[in-house]
């Protein structure tokens, strides 16, 4: 069972690209948004597909500075996590 509900990865959706579950809204979106300063209410106004539930599960992501390819790994699950050990993203 994937662990975050909120994030999807398929590789025909995207290119394979994380995205809100039910959307083609990449997580890369939201993230640009947070990083110039707009508010998780104006995205949400911006993409009214996608939940208050979704945004907060993946600011909560963003403020525990995952990379993309962190989350990535996070959403396909246990088993794309064979060997790696969970890791937080170095500021930049």
């Amino acid at each position: 069972m994937r662990q975050y509900q909120s994030i999807t990865v398929h590789p025909e959706i995207q290119d394979g690209a994380p995205v809100f579950s039910g959307t083609r809204i990449r997580i890369e979106t939201f993230y640009d948004f947070m990083r110039i300063g707009i508010s998780v209410n104006d995205f949400l106004d911006e993409f009214p597909s996608i939940t208050r539930d979704q945004a907060l599960e993946v600011y909560d992501l963003v403020k525990l500075q995952y990379s993309l390819d962190q989350i990535k790994t996070l959403a396909e699950g246990p088993s794309a996590q064979s060997s790696s050990t969970r890791m937080y993203a170095t500021t930049r």
